[in-house]
């Protein structure tokens, strides 16, 4: 019976959190267009090849430059958020993605575009670490890891719109006015950002205590634990955010709208995966369902590389497999903020952001250099895919065997107690 009111008490909270909370909502808004940045370049790789006279490592950099930016501010942007709360730097880093988001669809240089590719990912960098911040800022209980695990969940809406609908717009009016409607939606999401976030008493100004005092990496020496499943969990996503189109186009050769309805499968899977996460961490341990979702990505990602050109129903259902794993995000970052003190939740949460998205860079890049190498030798397009999978493969496992001995989860260890 307590643990029944428990759990009613925080599902009224974490609805009335959204209810009173703009700033939440418009931060949720952005996260949308946040995803969809991360995931339009599968459905227009082609065109932006075309266009750009991209070679394969080019084309490495130009779909890295997004995450690598990303991965390299979050720190800098979590300390900003400790010193300064979340409105600020957010609002002026999604301008200069605005911006960046405009130069991309009116450049015709390939460096340029991956300039401009480079200053989205900037603009994008504090969306969900600010979401995660406001939203954790009160602590990591059941209602606020619900209610940031259904903002995610919304944010795959994102996800959704760079799939078929940027297809079907991109075959009617072409890859560019499509893109200047995003940064016109990313200038509004920037003004809501502005207008609605409040401004916060720095967390880092707040009374100093002995927990405050200490980094976040001293208080609980398992922090590391959560590290490598940061580092993995996106590097299979890549074959959602960039990786997919080109594998779908030379193995099977979809053309636009059938990769723009081959992303939208795999974003509807991921977007049900982020649903049912708030609903799954009622009835079963956060870690437990993390650690499973890891393990499921690295089998999915084995299979691929094993046959690659088996069919592109597998081919496509295992990019489902390897993009949900994603989902886990919220999870992992809700296990730190119930370790970490919340004087230095922005620069714990930096840290772990940079590493989830410095795998997505990584991989990316290195996705580029494996494949032109491969072309180069004339191998069957099987081939140039088969190890990209398997490498996406291997963060997946370490990851997965280090997060073991990671620390339970707020929920896990409420159920314990109860």
């Amino acid at each position: 019976m307590s643990e029944t009111r428990r759990e009613d008490s925080g599902h009224r909270s974490e609805t009335s959190m959204y209810r009173r909370d703009y700033g939440l909502w418009a931060l949720t808004f952005s996260y949308v267009l946040s995803q969809f940045f991360r995931s339009y370049v599968a459905v227009i790789s082609t065109e932006l090849i075309a266009d750009f006279r991209f070679t394969p490592a080019m084309f490495g950099w130009f779909a890295g430059a997004f995450f690598l930016v990303f991965a390299i501010v979050q720190i800098p942007v979590g300390m900003l958020f400790d010193r300064f709360g979340v409105r600020v730097p957010t609002a002026a880093l999604m301008g200069v993605g605005a911006l960046s988001a405009s130069l991309l669809s009116s450049t015709t240089h390939a460096w340029v575009a991956i300039v401009a590719q480079a200053g989205i990912g900037l603009g994008c960098a504090p969306i969900f670490m600010g979401l995660l911040n406001h939203a954790l800022a009160s602590g990591a209980g059941p209602a606020q890891t619900r209610a940031v695990t259904i903002a995610s969940a919304i944010g795959m809406a994102g996800a959704l719109a760079a799939a078929s609908p940027l297809g079907q717009l991109t075959a009617q009016v072409g890859w560019r006015p499509a893109m200047m409607v995003a940064a016109a939606a990313m200038f509004c999401g920037t003004l809501g950002v502005a207008r609605f976030v409040k401004r916060r008493e720095s967390l880092g100004h707040a009374s100093p205590t002995v927990a405050t005092r200490r980094a976040p990496f001293r208080r609980n020496g398992r922090f590391w634990t959560l590290a490598p499943a940061c580092l993995a969990m996106s590097v299979g996503g890549t074959f959602r955010t960039s990786w997919g189109g080109p594998y779908l186009a030379d193995v099977f050769h979809f053309d636009i709208v059938a990769r723009g309805n081959a992303m939208t499968i795999a974003s509807v899977v991921g977007t049900g995966a982020s649903f049912c996460i708030p609903v799954m961490v009622r009835y079963g341990a956060p870690k437990r369902i993390s650690l499973i979702w890891l393990l499921a990505g690295a089998l999915a990602a084995l299979v691929l590389a094993v046959v690659p050109d088996a069919s592109s129903a597998l081919g496509v259902g295992l990019i489902c497999v390897l993009f949900s794993v994603g989902s886990i995000h919220p999870l992992v970052m809700s296990q730190a903020r119930a370790i970490v003190p919340a004087s230095r939740l922005g620069l714990a949460l930096g840290l772990l952001n940079s590493l989830v998205f410095l795998g997505v860079a990584l991989a990316s890049g290195g996705f580029g250099r494996i494949a032109g190498a491969l072309r180069l030798a004339n191998v069957p397009a099987a081939q140039v895919y088969a190890p990209l999978f398997a490498t996406a493969a291997l963060p997946l496992v370490i990851g997965a065997a280090v997060y073991a001995f990671s620390p339970a989860a707020p929920i896990q260890r409420l159920r314990n107690r109860a």
